[in-house]
């Protein structure tokens, strides 16, 4: 993989030259999304976005009351895109720019959602993803995860991906984690293009398997 730094530097390009409906990923409907993520269960509930970049599934968390909402993107171009968008309710979600691989989360998470960073990942870099989220995730907290599919794209954006089925998916977080739903989505680009993505929901085990 690229060095941080240039990786940063890539996808702030991407977001500083593009509009979103020039942008593979970008999706208007985030309602899949927001029904594997379900509500805020308690008034102290925490939702974490990782790889958010300029999605409006925020704008629908702080709807729905999330207590406590974390927007991670190594783009400082598209959290400020974001917080613009969000005006003054931007006050009341935390935004860290930099990479998965170097944060080290504040607080225990109820909701890890991640739909598509997962797979720009390659050999260690999984692993210390996988365990930072075993870490940030309160036993019994969900992780909702979206990959590429197996006849998926093999890149995105110039960048390798890996694909993944959800035995895939589970083999890779299956110390930590148990499988409780999946589901196959069809994406279509805003060119027409189709993207098949793999989506799983991952619940944190009570305790981790030796």
């Amino acid at each position: 993989m690229l060095a941080a730094v240039s990786v940063a530097d890539h996808w702030d390009s991407v977001y500083r030259n593009k509009a979103d409906d020039e942008l593979s990923w970008m999706r208007t409907d985030a309602s899949r999304s927001l029904r594997l993520i379900g509500s805020p269960t308690n008034s102290d509930a925490a939702i974490v976005d990782v790889g958010a970049g300029t999605s409006t599934l925020v704008d629908h968390l702080v709807d729905d009351q999330w207590p406590h909402i974390t927007l991670l993107d190594l783009s400082a171009a598209a959290l400020e895109a974001t917080c613009c968008r969000l005006a003054d309710r931007c006050a009341d979600v935390e935004l860290v720019t930099g990479t998965i691989l170097d944060w080290q989360p504040q607080r225990p998470y109820d909701v890890w959602h991640d739909r598509a960073v997962f797979h720009f990942l390659h050999g260690s870099e999984r692993e210390w993803y996988v365990s930072t989220a075993a870490q940030a995730i309160h036993p019994g907290g969900r992780l909702v995860l979206a990959t590429f599919a197996h006849d998926g794209p093999e890149s995105c954006s110039g960048l390798p991906t890996q694909r993944y089925d959800t035995i895939g998916l589970s083999q890779v977080f299956g110390d930590h984690f148990a499988l409780t739903h999946h589901e196959r989505e069809v994406h279509v680009t805003p060119w027409a293009a189709e993207q098949p993505f793999t989506w799983a929901v991952l619940e944190r085990r009570q305790v981790s398997r030796p």
